[in-house]
C-alpha cells in the first residue's frame, strides 16, 4: 500500500490535518504528504499502520474522535515531519515553479523521440495544467 513521495515532478510536503477514518473516527495530528502543486494529499507512509491501527481500535470501542499523537508519541510525528522537508512552492506561494516546467518539456521530448504520443498527449495536458496554474492568482 506503499504511495510516492513524488507528484507534478517534485516532492511532496508534510502537513498536519485532522481526518476521518474509514470508520468515521476523526483522528487528529495526522501527518499527510501533500502535493502544493495540485493539492493531492495522502497519509504520510511511515505511519499509514499506526493510523489503521488507531483506527481501529477507536472503532471498536465506540471513539468518535482521537489522536494520532497521543497515541504513537509525538517524537515520531516529527520525525515524520522532519523528513519532508518544507519547499518553495510552500515558502513562496506558488504552486508551480519553473523546474518543474522545463522537466516537463524535457519528458515531453523525451516521449517525441521515443514516438510514444500517449505518453507526449499526457504530458502535454499536464503542460496545460500547469500553464492554468502558474498564470491563476494564489490565495
Amino acid at each position: 500500500m506503499s504511495k510516492s513521495t513524488l507528484c507534478c515532478g517534485l516532492s511532496m510536503i508534510a502537513i498536519m490535518r485532522s481526518v476521518y477514518s474509514d470508520g468515521g473516527v476523526l483522528i487528529h495530528d495526522v501527518p499527510l504528504l501533500c502535493c502544493p502543486t495540485c493539492h493531492r494529499s495522502h497519509l504520510a507512509p511511515e505511519l499509514e499502520l499506526d493510523f489503521i491501527m488507531l483506527a481501529h481500535h477507536a472503532e471498536t470501542d465506540g471513539v468518535k474522535v482521537a489522536s494520532l499523537q497521543e497515541a504513537i508519541g509525538s517524537e515520531k510525528i516529527e520525525q515524520v515531519l522532519h523528513t519532508y522537508p518544507e519547499d518553495e512552492r510552500h515558502r513562496s506561494g506558488r504552486r508551480v515553479l519553473p523546474e518543474q516546467i522545463d522537466s516537463l518539456l524535457d519528458m515531453i521530448n523525451l516521449a517525441k523521440s521515443l514516438d510514444d504520443q500517449k505518453w507526449q498527449a499526457e504530458l502535454v495536458e499536464q503542460l496545460k495544467r500547469f500553464t492554468a496554474w502558474s498564470h491563476a492568482r494564489q490565495p
